[in-house]
């Protein structure tokens, strides 16, 4: 199954693109022709989706991703294990909202995110791409050049 907009493929079950919002179809006419290999990291960096927010409950990142969605910007949900205290503690799963770097002001908007006074006066915070101290005034990260949007 494939999305007719964003040509993404889907394992057999699907009926809709999590990102278009569409119908999918059996298949798709003409494929967008091969993107040149110059412009393929640029390209990469342009659709990277970055961890937005976290949620302890997963009705909460759908509600937060499907307002993103309504706005036809890129969102997805990451599901992935909450650090533990110690080793024996029960696993807890966590749910990312992660958007594209571009989009990232406007879904703040979107969900009602307010960063914390303790965010605003941090001089630094850490890149979810690659993991570099980025300052916090910076447009894009010194360690991989992830844009943060603007």
């Amino acid at each position: 199954m494939f999305c007719p907009v964003c040509h993404d493929e889907y394992r057999p079950g699907f009926t809709r693109c999590a990102t278009c919002d569409v119908d999918l179809v059996e298949a798709v006419g003409a494929l967008p022709a091969a993107k040149p290999a110059a412009v393929l990291s640029e390209v990469a960096a342009e659709e990277a989706v970055v961890n937005f927010c976290g949620f302890l409950h997963l009705e909460e990142a759908r509600t937060a991703r499907d307002k993103v969605l309504a706005a036809r910007r890129r969102a997805d949900i990451l599901i992935c294990e909450a650090p533990r205290s110690r080793p024996d503690d029960p696993f807890k799963e966590e749910y990312w909202l992660r958007v594209a770097p571009r989009d990232f002001r406007a879904v703040a908007d979107l969900v009602g995110f307010e960063p914390s006074a303790a965010t605003e006066e941090d001089e630094s915070f850490v890149c979810s791409a690659c993991g570099a101290s980025v300052p916090s005034a910076a447009a894009e990260c010194p360690g991989c050049g992830l844009g943060f949007g603007g």
